[in-house]
């Protein structure tokens, strides 16, 4: 289970769709939007936020942005100092400068602050810089870096319009000062679509761009991302909803040819439902974690797309996400540094459309590969309306070694929405200090210790799955035995009181059979199977003895009924009922048997004679009074009959014991 979550949230003037924290301080955080061009009321601006208070948010600068052109649609911190920060934004001009031709959406701004926190500040003392209206801020520059142009269209269908925007800005991770960065963007309803790739500097030029990458015709850049290999070289990914492809560029590349572009892994068409992917992050330079959702809003998938330098990729772990996440909005990740012997974790954040957030935790050992993904914690009704977009702040792992003066770690996520609502989650990070049973002095941090093997996990499943099993059976077989189903193996009828026992408890009862002592030529008939010889007796089961002596229980108080149960129960053997019925008890095994005797005149006296006389047997009315008192207690001990039913029902049959000691007989 998750600890407590620290949040703090802050409303602004206009609806929010770009975010991004300061790389070198996780408790500054810039945010973007507005209203767009033309609507009276909501404006659009940049506000860099104070976040380094776990349960407060504060505004630092508070820029307000020309109502003639558009909101911000996209915003990424490309310089970060102590007094100030540059940031990229993407801000299409106004609709007129567009179907001029004329269209700068790239844009960056100095952003200048009084006072921040340093590195070995505590959380509590950050940042006492006021508020300012923009003052401190300085435009830098305005560029178009993408190649279409709406004022180049002499087609009807686009005269007149101006949609294309710069839906997409991502920059490499941040390392140092400097080390170089590249940036991509990437085009909104423009046909073609185009990718550019630049240099991200604090004052981006066409002279800076790298490469271009265009797009088929009516093809999108859903989301892109890029991850640093080595000698200033980088690997970009991004998706066009069904494929995704990747290539490498160097940050010196200056060629007008675009890169080779190789599409690793594509949504196979086989699949039932058809899904798009929203989102993609790079986990490694050989791993991509993706964010899929289905077309028809059923739900949403997080996989991992293992991508070898050569050959297509191969999704090694996925996980569906609960139900009430129809669609995922936003993705991002956050890694917390490796351990001595290459281990990983990753933090993983989901917007969904139900304005919760979740989160995940993701481990990697270098002899184990993956694990699975596990849900850390969930939070709902993070938002009033839907979240455009999360981030994470950069975490950068403590100086070595850790000592007690180590400040606590921790990693910021933000989330902003269309309801201009801004909230910031803080997650405490702890250290992992054992490394193979032993104390280290430069443990890596994590959310918490890396989970059970896989392997332990499936033991566990499958133990309690046949825990659960045990106790089913258990219980069924006590249910079995109190309702005289099956023999008595666990004494469950002895579980239950006297009173509950009398009302609910039945005593099973055996098949009877007729032991070879008795008759030999004897075979074993199944109940109710048909007609039998009349030669060969009848074999009658526990089940039907009971129901024959109710039967007569209910002749002998009158009644139609009697009828129905012989002829359902009964006479489904044929010439059942005009049969006589011949009990017999063993004593060396306290059972007993019946079957039913077939003559050709069993009804007349002489017919019951000779039945006494080859069976050894007499009718209950023939009994002696102990001979009947015993019998009573045979077939009330074994079910058949109870005191309460009287003898009535018992007249006319036939009684005896197998041994010879004890003969009676009863005429049917």
């Amino acid at each position: 289970m998750a600890p407590p979550i620290a949040s703090a949230k802050i409303t602004l003037s206009c609806p929010l769709f770009a975010a991004d924290f300061d790389p070198r301080n996780h408790g500054i955080l810039l945010v973007g939007g507005g209203g767009g061009e033309g609507r009276s009321g909501v404006g659009n601006k940049i506000a860099l936020l104070n976040t380094s208070k776990r349960q407060e948010i504060s505004e630092l600068v508070d820029i307000e942005l020309s109502r003639d052109e558009d909101s911000v649609t996209s915003l990424a911190i490309a310089e970060s100092q102590d007094e100030s920060i540059v940031a990229l934004a993407g801000i299409n001009s106004s609709q007129a400068e567009q179907l001029k031709g004329n269209n700068q959406h790239l844009r960056s701004f100095r952003l200048e602050f009084p006072l921040r926190k340093t590195e070995s500040q505590e959380d509590t003392t950050t940042a006492r810089a006021e508020k300012t209206d923009g003052r401190n801020t300085t435009p830098l520059t305005q560029v178009s870096l993408f190649s279409s142009n709406v004022g180049e269209k002499d087609d009807e269908k686009s005269a007149g319009k101006a949609d294309t925007y710069q839906r997409l800005l991502r920059l490499s991770p941040y390392k140092s000062p400097d080390q170089p960065r590249i940036g991509a963007i990437s085009t909104g309803l423009a046909s073609p679509g185009e990718i550019v790739i630049f240099n991200a500097t604090s004052c981006p030029q066409t002279s800076d761009i790298i490469a271009r990458i265009r797009l088929a015709d009516g093809e999108e850049a859903e989301d892109i991302d890029i991850i640093e290999l080595e000698d200033e070289k980088f690997l970009v990914a991004y998706t066009n909803g069904t494929e995704v492809c990747t290539f490498e560029i160097s940050s010196s590349r200056r060629s007008n040819t675009a890169p080779e572009v190789r599409a690793v892994f594509t949504i196979p068409k086989s699949q039932p439902k058809r899904s798009k992917y929203r989102a993609l992050r790079f986990i490694s330079t050989t791993a991509i974690l993706l964010l899929q959702n289905t077309i028809d809003r059923s739900g949403c998938e997080i996989s991992i797309l293992s991508i070898p330098r050569n050959g297509n990729g191969t999704i090694v772990r996925r996980k569906w996400l609960r139900k009430s996440i129809k669609i995922g909005l936003s993705l991002d990740v956050v890694n917390f540094g490796e351990g001595q012997n290459h281990e990983r974790q990753y933090f993983i954040a989901l917007a969904g459309s139900d304005q919760s957030i979740e989160t995940l935790i993701l481990d990697y050992a270098p002899n184990k590969g993956y694990s699975s993904l596990q849900v850390y914690s969930t939070l709902n009704g993070v938002h009033p309306f839907s979240m455009t977009k999360v981030c994470f702040s950069h975490y950068r792992p403590p100086s070595y070694p850790v000592t007690a003066n180590t400040p606590p770690q921790y990693v910021k996520l933000a989330s902003i929405s269309l309801g201009n609502t801004v909230v910031v989650h803080t997650f405490p990070l702890s250290p992992q200090r054992t490394l193979q049973g032993k104390e280290t002095s430069s443990p890596r941090y994590a959310l918490k210790a890396p989970g059970y093997s896989e392997t332990l996990d499936t033991v566990f499943t499958t133990s309690i799955a046949l825990l659960v099993v045990a106790i089913s059976c258990f219980l069924l077989q006590a249910f079995t035995e109190i309702r005289g189903l099956t023999p008595a193996y666990l004494g469950a009828t002895g579980w239950l009181p006297d009173r509950v026992r009398d009302s609910i408890a039945r005593p099973y009862l055996r098949d009877i059979i007729v032991p070879d002592s008795i008759a030999p030529h004897v075979a074993t008939i199944p109940a109710y199977t048909g007609a039998t010889s009349s030669s060969t007796p009848s074999i009658i089961t526990g089940e039907q003895l009971r129901e024959l002596l109710n039967a007569r229980r209910t002749s002998s108080r009158g009644g139609d009924s009697t009828y129905s149960i012989i002829d359902s129960i009964i006479d489904s053997v044929e010439g059942l009922s005009s049969h006589p019925i011949i009990i017999k008890h063993n004593p060396d095994e306290d059972s007993i048997y019946a079957h039913l005797h077939h003559s050709q005149d069993s009804t007349d006296d002489a017919s019951s004679s000779s039945i006494e006389q080859k069976h050894k047997v007499r009718r209950w009315e023939n009994l002696l009074p102990e001979q009947r008192q015993r019998w009573r207690h045979y077939l009330s001990k074994t079910g058949h009959w109870a005191v309460e039913e009287g003898d009535q029902i018992l007249r006319g049959i036939f009684f005896g014991e197998i041994g010879g000691v004890l003969a009676a007989a009863a005429g049917g």
